[in-house]
């Protein structure tokens, strides 16, 4: 609830006073254990907040701040090490246990293990004491550290004299920091109040966006007017709907757009819903599945007795901690610290609390009319709630923030697409862009050494957005800035030429302008080749076709003196338009390839022609192609090598997962045991190499969109 006037009065004698909300609300020493306090600061600001924090509360030269310990503790594989080395175990052999053992395996799961592997129960059976001494230490703590965003400010006083952080608990000093001895738990339950002090890049984004929009729009917005005036905007809702959801909080990754798309958000409750719902827990259980049959009215939700208005807004499900809360306080008669301590019990499975409370429950239920069956049901889906339930406060907050990105995405896309592409690191420029002409006006030109600078610049008249130049290989901030600061001083470079006579000055002669001639300049001639490569002077040379950026590279080569060898610039590759356009994307990110003419001037297409179809990446989205097989050409992104255990055999499997990528569309390509292991050495080489490659378009469940799979009659082929 907001206060909005509070007036001041005195009664004649004591008043008995009620929440009007919570009725009988906390009882005396109701709570076991202080409230969590996390608050998230943009990520620029977090070091400004613990400033304030010291330079508030450290006042009269007595220290109150300071930041709460952790500690690293020994797991199975570094215990298992450390012990056998004591016992003088052959590093061989225990490197070999080791490396059989997964990352978070426990004392039990290492039995379980031995059951089936040999080598690992010999080595048990081998060196029982060093099994036995494992056990001793395993979970001991092993390296101190400091909390990454935990702060405690301890009390004024103790014992009505002042104190500082001193009196109340150990503490010591790491890396000029004051840092408690004690973890963050521990320091909770000497009953010190503890503040998580985040930081989120994401509202930093968003201030980012809003300044943007308010210098150029004449807006004059925040995060607050957006979230309290703005949130029934239909064209918001549409586009998290159509899942244009790249670069907004919490909802970027495919799986939970799928799962937006499907349940068609009009409400910030909807999407309060939404965060909550799609996590790991819920999706295992089918709460998810659940919530969307039910939503669009393909099944009835069923309330149980006395639960109506604590689960109307998720059609019965039971998502928020909230929810239970309110069912044990509303049905159950439970007071509101109770409620609390019933909701640690369940977090922390404390099975002897949890049968008491169970008990006292189902007899508050009954005793409010519910039928003692459904009082044991209800409990049932409690304890089940328990251990998935989000907390509805943090699910608006992050929905509030994620409504707030997606309102300045649909409203202001190109202020939005131009802090996003300065944020978003190289993974996710091909899905920003590709997205960005989906579904809006603004549109990426490439670098221009006359308009590009450190920033990405945007031409909000045409709706252009200028490639930052720093984003360009080995162009770091201050050499964009000499850059930008000859530019600005002298005008419009008109050539290679006049770039480098402005720049290097009287350095620039022939067999100078090497690294070692120029380090007090930051600028070289490694820059000045990226810089070419990347398509910087294209408009200013009038090229054409990006095969002449080798003639530039040549008339910079004869100014600044270095040379360009055969390695750089293959004879059989030199007038490829592709490996031009390769270089620029290597080099700056940004570039375009015509795939198809690739593919229709290569050898590899009489293999293919009149068996499989010819596809973009694009049109293999397209539901309709699900199950054709097909053939792509594209450059290979990226590769992961995973596994999964056989069912029948129990051995692990091994495939990879490849990111193909045309321009601006990525597809995930997964190529199974079979065709991994026989084509091994070519998938592991054609990182960033242009591939053919025919396989079936499948559709993914985990990532809501279709993706290629191998089979065992694909063919690849690198170029």
């Amino acid at each position: 609830m907001k206060i909005t006037r509070c007036d001041i009065r005195r009664a004649i004698r004591p008043m008995k006073v009620m929440d009007c909300f919570v009725e009988r609300g906390l009882v005396p020493e109701g709570h076991a254990s202080l409230p969590d306090i996390d608050v998230d600061y943009a990520s620029d600001r977090r070091q400004q907040m613990k400033e304030y924090l010291e330079k508030r509360y450290n006042v009269g030269g007595r220290q109150r701040v300071f930041s709460a310990g952790t500690f690293t503790t020994l797991k199975l594989k570094a215990a298992l090490k450390d012990v056998a080395r004591v016992h003088r175990v052959p590093l061989q052999e225990v490197n070999y246990i080791t490396a059989n053992l997964e990352d978070d395996m426990d004392w039990t799961g290492l039995f379980r293990l031995a059951a089936v592997h040999r080598r690992v129960r010999r080595f048990i059976l081998d060196y029982p004491q060093v099994i036995e001494d494992v056990r001793g230490i395993l979970g001991q703590p092993k390296a101190a550290s400091i909390h990454a965003s935990a702060i405690i400010v301890t009390p004024e006083t103790k014992d009505g004299c002042p104190a500082e952080c001193f009196d109340f608990l150990p503490i010591r000093k790491m890396d000029g920091l004051l840092v408690s001895e004690f973890d963050g738990y521990a320091v909770d339950e000497i009953g010190l109040l503890k503040e998580d002090v985040l930081a989120t890049k994401e509202l930093a984004k968003l201030s980012a966006t809003i300044s943007l929009v308010n210098d150029h729009y004449g807006r004059q917005l925040t995060i607050e007017r957006i979230t309290q005036q703005e949130l029934e905007d239909e064209k918001t809702y549409r586009l998290l709907a159509e899942g244009n959801t790249q670069n907004v909080f919490q909802f970027s990754s495919p799986g939970i757009t799928r799962f937006l798309q499907d349940v068609k958000p009009a409400s910030i409750e909807d999407l309060i819903a939404v965060n909550a719902l799609y996590r790991p827990a819920t999706l295992d259980i089918g709460a998810t599945e659940d919530f969307i049959r039910f939503r669009r009215g393909e099944a009835a939700p069923v309330y149980n007795y006395g639960c109506f208005e604590a689960t109307k807004s998720t059609y019965g499900l039971l998502c928020f901690q909230e929810q239970f809360m309110s069912i044990a306080h509303t049905l159950g008669g439970f007071d509101l610290g109770k409620t609390d301590s019933l909701r640690k019990a369940i977090g922390k499975k404390k099975a002897e609390l949890m049968a008491t409370l169970k008990a006292d429950f189902i007899a508050g239920a009954v005793a409010n009319g519910c039928p003692d069956y459904e009082a044991e049901e209800i409990w049932h889906k409690i304890e089940v709630a328990g251990n998935y339930g989000f907390n509805k406060s943090h699910a608006a907050a992050y929905a509030l923030t994620a409504y707030c990105g997606a309102w300045l995405k649909a409203n202001y896309p190109t202020a939005f697409y131009t802090v996003a592409l300065q944020w978003a690191d190289d993974r996710q420029i091909a899905q920003l862009m590709g997205e960005m002409e989906a579904c809006s006006t603004a549109r990426i030109v490439p670098p221009d050494v006359n308009r590009s600078g450190v920033e990405f610049f945007t031409d909000y008249a045409t709706d252009e957005i200028f490639w930052s130049l720093t984003r360009i290989r080995q162009l770091g901030i201050r050499t964009v800035e000499h850059i930008v600061a000859v530019r600005e001083h002298g005008g419009a470079y008109a050539s290679v030429e006049d770039f480098i006579r402005r720049i290097f000055g009287d350095r620039q002669r022939k067999g100078r302008g090497k690294d070692e001639d120029t380090e007090r300049l930051p600028v070289n001639a490694r820059h000045v080749k990226h810089l070419i490569l990347a398509g910087c002077f294209d408009k200013v040379e009038g090229v054409k076709s990006v095969c002449e950026r080798r003639s530039l590279l040549e008339r910079a080569a004869r100014l600044l003196g270095f040379a360009l060898s055969e390695a750089e610039i293959p004879a059989q590759l030199a007038d490829k338009h592709y490996f031009w356009s390769q270089q620029q994307i290597a080099l700056s990110g940004i570039g375009s390839i015509d795939y198809r003419r690739i593919y229709d001037n290569s050898e590899a297409r009489a293999q293919f022609k009149g068996r499989t179809a010819y596809l973009t990446l694009r049109e293999a989205t397209d539901s309709e192609n699900e199950g054709r097989r097909v053939v792509v050409c594209a450059t290979v992104a990226d590769i992961a090598e995973a596994s999964y255990k056989d069912k029948t055999s129990g051995e692990k499997v091994r495939f990879a997962k490849l990111r193909l990528q045309q321009n601006n569309d990525t597809m995930e390509l997964v190529c199974w045991n079979d065709f991994y292991t026989a084509h091994h050495t070519e998938v592991a080489a054609s990182k960033d190499r242009v591939v053919i490659l025919s396989a079936m378009v499948r559709y993914s469940d985990y990532s809501g969109q279709n993706c290629l799979h191998t089979t065992k009659s694909s063919q690849l082929s690198s170029l």
